[in-house]
């Protein structure tokens, strides 16, 4: 039987890897197609957000990457 914190290491994995498809799927509908949802404008601004920090902000944004 596997432990627990393996099993939610496997669930983690799973919902990441769901999310990173939508976020590439609404990132390519948003070039292809009209859509109501922004998905890159929404990208844009949060790395905005870290790179008006300066500094700081640029290199929260890179520990924040290394993390996906």
């Amino acid at each position: 039987m596997a432990s627990w914190d393996s099993m939610l290491n496997g669930a983690l994995n799973g919902l990441t890897g769901v999310v990173k498809a939508a976020i590439i799927f609404f990132v390519f509908a948003g070039i292809l197609f009209d859509t109501p949802v922004d998905a890159l404008g929404g990208i844009m601004g949060f790395v905005d957000t870290f790179l008006n920090g300066g500094l700081t902000g640029l290199l929260v944004l890179v520990v924040f990457l290394s993390w996906l």
